[in-house]
């Protein structure tokens, strides 16, 4: 898998993320309330309550709180009880409130600390399962060179240095490609989505994956389709197991909500 490549990124990725950290005062990303501990990248706790994040027992296919532990390889009613490639999905809390607002304004260029806030608070609560876990690579979603480029910014792949930093597990940020710009997931319908991301990815040129544990991480989760695919193309490549993080848990209705802000469609997610 190329450890030298794959530790020289690393080393990158937490450079960049100290500079930052040094750059900033020590205060809530969100409000701006002055921060004892944590350092710059980092939420009050005022801020965190705001979350209401999911508490155990979780759904292994989307995340979210279930009413009890549901048997292996089962999901919760939201996910059609249906078995899913990837071997387990971890999310934050809900796609709601401030968790929203923190996650659209991660996807702007002004927004890197609320990325790099977002993944902390992240491993902070779920660290030591990921740690269990043993990965042997983290990488993030891949986006389209296009929609980098309008954006300015990619959400996904800062959260994934944040997490390799703090798991000391290698980061291949090109791990996984893109094949083709597809449309915006949050326009399109359940059965839609998966035709939309159907063979959009594959294990990018240079890379082997024999028998890898594999931590994919992306900033939202909605109807499983963007990740079931870039798992399939990370088993494809080799890969024993992967593991889905992602900041929030929304829902179809979510994505279509009347309230959703309007905004251009690269400043929206839904995967």
């Amino acid at each position: 898998m190329m450890p030298r490549l794959l530790s020289v990124r690393r080393q990158l990725g937490g450079s960049r993320l100290r500079l930052l950290e040094l750059l900033f005062p020590p205060a809530c990303v969100a409000c701006g309330e002055a921060l004892v501990d944590g350092g710059p990248a980092a939420y009050c706790s005022a801020c965190i309550e705001e979350f209401s994040e999911f508490t155990p027992p979780c759904c292994g296919g989307c995340g979210r709180s279930v009413p009890y532990l549901l048997p292996t390889g089962k999901t919760c009613g939201h996910c059609g009880g249906e078995r899913t490639r990837y071997e387990r999905a971890i999310t934050l809390g809900p796609y709601e409130h401030l968790l929203r607002e923190q996650l659209l304004r991660a996807k702007k260029p002004h927004g890197e600390l609320s990325a790099i806030a977002l993944a902390h608070r992240l491993v902070e609560v779920h660290g030591d399962a990921l740690r269990q876990a043993a990965f042997d690579v983290v990488c993030p979603v891949p986006m389209h060179w296009w929609r980098r480029l309008r954006r300015m910014t990619n959400s996904p792949a800062t959260m994934a240095s944040v997490v390799a930093q703090e798991l000391e597990v290698p980061l291949a940020s090109g791990l996984l490609a893109r094949r083709r710009n597809t449309l915006p997931q949050f326009t399109l319908s359940n059965t839609e989505r998966a035709k939309n991301v159907r063979n959009a990815f594959a294990l990018a040129r240079g890379y082997r994956l024999s028998g890898a544990n594999v931590l994919l991480v992306d900033d939202i989760l909605t109807t499983g389709s963007t990740v079931t695919e870039a798992t399939r193309a990370l088993l494809a490549g080799g890969a024993d197991r992967v593991t889905v993080v992602a900041i929030a848990r929304s829902s179809a209705e979510d994505s279509h909500s009347a309230q959703a802000p309007r905004l251009p469609a690269e400043e929206m997610s839904g995967q």
